[in-house]
């Protein structure tokens, strides 16, 4: 559904429920646009006690595959785990030179300190920008939380880290995300119906990294390696220093070479 009418069906959802005008407005919401406000209350009052039954980085709902049968792999990049050390920047170069295409999801703060480079980047055609919140945290409505990734704490927080920071892309790059993916990669059920319901999808991604370990080069290879057709890889949740930014540029290297072809997320339909 295109985001355009899927927002006039939302004003006339809260047209028919009584919502536009004159809920309730605090200081804090005052600097919010009145439809950012609107969606926050339609989303807050139709998810708020939904219970979840699911946790993780498969739940129902989440998306890690492309609908092909073609060598395709789809590479994505959660920028924001890969900024401490500089190695967001280096792997971003390698895929410029080599002209791979990728999907690269931005938090809030990359967003703040990388403002021009953003918007330079989403002018380039073999990238395109995704969501990965405000404050990259877990995809929660309880405040679950993915290891040391602290979670969403309720559906009004979650709304927030989601539709906040797709406004700071758009407002950046004239151009709302169409991709969402969570802190850690990690969501509940709920939450992923909400994403869907404010017009994204959930991504996670067809490979697992492992959680708490130094990934060396070999590790890396090993798990890129002979990926599934179609296949979504996220790059991102582990400790990210050079061997394993090193890694995925080798095994990029080796896939290209095997015939593979590297995609956006957004060049097929999700499986």
């Amino acid at each position: 559904m295109k985001r355009a009418f899927w927002v006039l069906m939302v004003w006339a959802w809260g047209i028919a429920h009584g919502m536009v005008p004159g809920f309730a407005a605090t200081s804090q919401r005052d600097t919010e646009p009145e439809d950012y406000e609107l969606l926050r209350e339609i989303i807050t009052t139709e998810f708020t006690g939904q219970a979840p039954h699911e946790w993780g980085e498969s739940v129902s709902g989440v998306k890690t595959r492309l609908k092909t049968d073609e060598k395709v792999l789809a590479i994505g990049v959660d920028a924001c785990d890969l900024m401490g050390k500089g190695e967001d920047a280096k792997l971003i170069k390698f895929f410029t030179a080599e002209n791979i295409p990728a999907t690269l999801f931005v938090c809030g703060e990359w967003i703040d300190k990388n403002g021009v480079v953003l918007k330079k980047l989403a002018a380039n055609p073999i990238f395109e920008i995704a969501n990965q919140g405000v404050s990259r945290k877990a995809g929660s409505v309880n405040g679950k939380s993915a290891g040391s990734v602290a979670g969403t704490g309720n559906v009004a927080e979650l709304f927030t880290e989601i539709e906040r920071n797709a406004r700071k892309i758009e407002a950046v790059t004239g151009v709302l995300p169409q991709y969402y993916h969570a802190g850690g990669g990690y969501y509940d059920e709920v939450a992923v119906r909400i994403v869907k319901a404010l017009g994204y999808e959930a991504l996670g991604s067809f490979i697992r990294w492992p959680r708490g370990a130094r990934l060396e080069k070999k590790q890396v290879l090993e798990a890129l390696m002979n990926p599934a057709s179609g296949a979504i890889a996220i790059l991102g949740g582990v400790s990210l220093q050079a061997s394993f930014t090193d890694g995925v540029i080798e095994a990029v290297s080796q896939l290209r070479s095997k015939g593979y072809k590297f995609v956006k997320v957004s060049d097929y339909p999700l499986e």
